[in-house]
């Protein structure tokens, strides 16, 4: 058998390449660890700064992950405020809606309200109360940051980094992409009866686009590359990227064909993005076939940036055999018939294709919570997973 020359993961620190133990995949007492040791820790993506544009302006964040929530309002001075969802009373939740404008943050059970800065500013009765101490009577405050205008996270007392330094350079590399244009947002939900890791790495990798997506985008992300090897990869620290093969000699289908003809962009699934003006950090080996880049922020985000569209995935972890998914897609808004045309049908072909990411998924749980299936064999354009697995042994403090 042919050996390619020069593989992927020698280009990646320290990975090895033998096959890696799927117990890291079924494991409840992994879980429980990586609920504390990753996900009470690192930064985390909440939503835009769009969901928010004017004072007074807040969105409620649902961590399933912790069967809690918080709130992200904007303030008087314009900055952006997050809290626990948790009034300090009785602890009933404080925002029942999941956006809006305020004026002030009011608890509906007892009438406690809050300032947009999580102070509070009338308690009735209160000379009825103890002793009420005003450090008690606060909102409890989360760590905010924002990078690029996405509202990050973290839950951690002092994180041991700002959000700056934890994005590293994969976060400074995408500075000059214009994710502020993508004012429509919409999302896609759902479910599942795997593991987090898995349900990320699905949309890692491209070694399965021939086969999976043999009826959806494997004639444009991987026509002309028989086994989907990844245009380029690489790593930062816990995060990764890699950029996507595209066809440049694709023909459209007659429904495409319509859509693409009155796009102003290209869809992101086309494979058709080599040729566009694009900005520092995307496409960043300006290889003539590159169709997308994955960019995957630690733990849960991918964010996929295509020639003229974006979106993510992100994954909230339940047990170690259940999580949630969240697929947002953000556009410009429509100017006319023909571009509301065009923004559903491509929603509609990347729903399909991520129906058939994540149909395999449950499938694939089943083998491995039985024991069936305990070590998982990485092929070297399936590098990307490998990485994964060993960033969440080192937060995990296990031997790899």
């Amino acid at each position: 058998m042919n050996k390619p020359q020069n593989f992927l993961t020698d280009t990646f620190a320290e990975l090895k390449k033998t096959p890696v133990d799927t117990r890291l995949y079924c494991d409840e007492s992994v879980f429980e660890s990586e609920r504390e040791r990753i996900f009470e820790r690192c930064w985390m993506m909440a939503g835009r700064v769009e969901q928010i544009p004017n004072k007074g302006d807040f969105f409620v964040r649902r961590l399933p992950t912790f069967g809690q929530s918080l709130i992200f309002v904007r303030n008087q001075e314009g900055e952006v405020n997050g809290f626990y969802n948790a009034c300090p009373h009785r602890g009933n939740h404080i925002c029942l809606e999941d956006q809006g404008n305020v004026k002030l943050l009011r608890c509906k059970f007892h009438n406690w309200a809050f300032d947009l800065n999580g102070n509070a500013a009338a308690i009735p009765d209160q000379d009825n109360f103890f002793d009420l101490d005003e450090a008690d009577t606060r909102l409890v405050p989360v760590h905010t940051d924002i990078w690029n205008g996405f509202i990050f996270f973290n839950l951690a007392e002092t994180p041991k980094q700002d959000l700056q330094t934890y994005l590293g350079d994969i976060g400074d590399s995408l500075t000059e992409y214009p994710f502020e244009t993508g004012t429509t947002r919409f999302q896609i939900s759902a479910t599942l009866k795997s593991n987090w890791k898995s349900v990320i790495d699905s949309f890692c990798e491209t070694y399965h686009l021939p086969a999976l997506h043999r009826h959806s985008i494997a004639t444009t992300l991987a026509g002309g590359n028989k086994f989907g090897h990844l245009v380029h990869a690489l790593e930062s620290g816990p995060h990764r990227a890699a950029s996507v093969w595209g066809n440049k000699n694709y023909v459209p289908k007659p429904v495409q064909s319509i859509a693409y003809q009155f796009s102003s962009t290209e869809a992101i699934t086309s494979g058709q993005g080599a040729g566009a003006d694009l900005p520092r950090g995307v496409n960043p080996s300006r290889s003539e076939n590159w169709g997308l880049d994955i960019n995957i922020l630690f733990p849960n985000l991918a964010i996929v940036i295509g020639p003229g569209s974006y979106f993510c995935h992100q994954v909230w972890p339940t047990s170690a055999g259940e999580t949630v998914w969240e697929m947002t897609g953000f556009w410009a808004p429509a100017k006319n018939a023909a571009d509301r045309f065009v923004q559903q049908y491509f929603l509609s072909e990347l729903r399909d294709v991520a129906s058939e990411d994540l149909n395999t998924l449950e499938r694939a749980q089943e083998n491995i919570k039985s024991g069936a299936i305990k070590q998982f064999h990485f092929h070297d354009h399936e590098v990307l997973l490998r990485h994964h697995y060993k960033t969440v042994l080192g937060y995990l403090g296990m031997n790899d």
